[in-house]
């Protein structure tokens, strides 16, 4: 598998992503100028993956080692489709009468 994945998580769809993964960073790391990607966000819209392909001939063993520095994992089959929604607390709240 060539494909290098990276999770985020939120704690609302009103929070910002957060910006430790951003195609700027990926260049300057990468010493690349330009970066392919794929995002992939879950149902409930708090959990994306961020899929990079470095396969041969576009990776060489230092990208790896950089991706995997960065907090990158290998991509397995499924890693698009499976993306877990977050467990949402219910809190039942008494009502006074």
């Amino acid at each position: 598998m060539n494909d290098f994945m990276y999770e985020q998580q939120r704690e609302s769809i009103t929070e910002d992503w957060g910006d430790e993964i951003s195609l700027a960073i990926l260049s300057e790391k990468l010493n690349v100028p330009r970066v392919s990607y794929r995002i992939y966000y879950s149902k409930d819209n708090l959990t994306r993956r961020i899929f990079i392909y470095r396969g041969w001939p576009h990776g060489t063993p230092d990208e790896v080692e950089v991706l995997l520095g960065l907090g990158f994992t290998y991509a397995h089959p499924g890693d698009t489709e499976n993306i877990p929604d977050q467990t949402v607390e219910e809190v039942e709240e008494e009502v006074e009468q």
